[in-house]
């Protein structure tokens, strides 16, 4: 019985916005896109501001709350009173009207609480007053944000790594990386350096994010998270240990010090075989003895830094 009854609400619903906007077009109101924007915060009231210049008798008119598609019911108000039979599901219990002002022109409506699923909807006001239908009154796009929480950043000093994380926000936001060099200088991190990035939809409609970037040769990196319809950006800097921040390139360091010790044991080298040329056998045979150990030592050497 209860599945029937719901889909004779949806039927119903569906033939009430469907004999509105077939009047609305015998009367030359076409449907058009919204004019403007309204901004809200996912789970806080929005207020759809609309308000007409001339007075009515609230007992004469119908006034629809809806989206531009004729198929979406926010509210209802006719004969003097609410009608909220025909409701859309999916704005029960969150709507909200001014029914005291309406006879001064206050048509706005609360949307307590704003979610994730109202993002982008197109909506408007149609007013019917005595068979006098104005229709696209205070078009509105609806836009809804949530702020992602601060950025948390965890270094990996082993693979040279930083990763940034957060959640909680909406819509899909922009993330970005920025590095500091031991100069002061900065740059933004682009890929090959951004490793991942990873953004998630979470069940409540917002969004995760994380990302992974190299910071080789960087003294600190910033992890910025960018909010398009808040325009609110959070961030988080993490300087990185200090064991890691002057590592330019581990391969180049071996060769630096591969080179230092070449041309100290190529010294030593020389110098004892010309003292062996001018010395006596005793210490012809001391300088031979020393100068083999050192050679020793660097290939040994050479074999543990390869």
């Amino acid at each position: 019985m209860k599945t029937i009854i719901h889909g004779c609400y949806h039927v119903i619903n569906r033939f009430v916005m469907l004999y509105v906007g077939v009047t609305l077009s015998l009367c030359g109101f076409p449907l058009v896109a919204a004019s403007s924007e309204t901004n809200g915060t996912r789970g806080e009231p929005l207020l759809w501001q609309c308000t007409l210049s001339e007075q009515f008798d609230p007992e004469k008119v119908g006034i629809y709350w809806q989206n531009q598609n004729n198929n979406e019911m926010l509210h209802y108000y006719r004969n003097g009173k609410e009608d909220l039979e025909h409701q859309s599901v999916s704005f029960k219990n969150r709507t909200k009207i001014f029914p005291d002002q309406l006879r001064s022109g206050n048509l706005s409506l609360i949307i307590d609480p704003l979610m994730p699923e109202d993002n982008l909807k197109s909506l408007k006001v149609v007013f019917n007053h005595a068979g006098d239908i104005k229709d696209k009154l205070c078009q509105t796009m609806v836009h809804v944000a949530a702020n992602f929480k601060e950025p948390n950043i965890e270094i990996n000093q082993k693979k040279m790594t930083a990763t940034c994380t957060t959640q909680g926000g909406f819509p899909e936001p922009e993330l970005a990386w920025i590095s500091t060099d031991h100069e002061g200088h900065e740059r933004a991190l682009e890929p090959p350096d951004v490793l991942t990035l990873q953004i998630h939809k979470e069940e409540d409609g917002t969004y995760s994010i994380i990302s992974t970037a190299n910071f080789t040769g960087s003294k600190t990196v910033t992890c910025t998270v960018y909010n398009p319809t808040s325009n609110k950006t959070v961030g988080a800097t993490a300087d990185l240990p200090a064991g890691t921040q002057r590592i330019t390139s581990p391969l180049i360091n071996i060769h630096r010090a591969a080179d230092q010790l070449l041309f100290y044991l190529l010294s030593i080298t020389v110098t004892s075989q010309l003292t062996y040329l001018y010395t006596p056998n005793k210490l012809k045979l001391l300088f031979y003895d020393f100068t083999f150990i050192l050679h020793g030592r660097f290939l040994c050497l050479m074999q543990s830094l390869t």
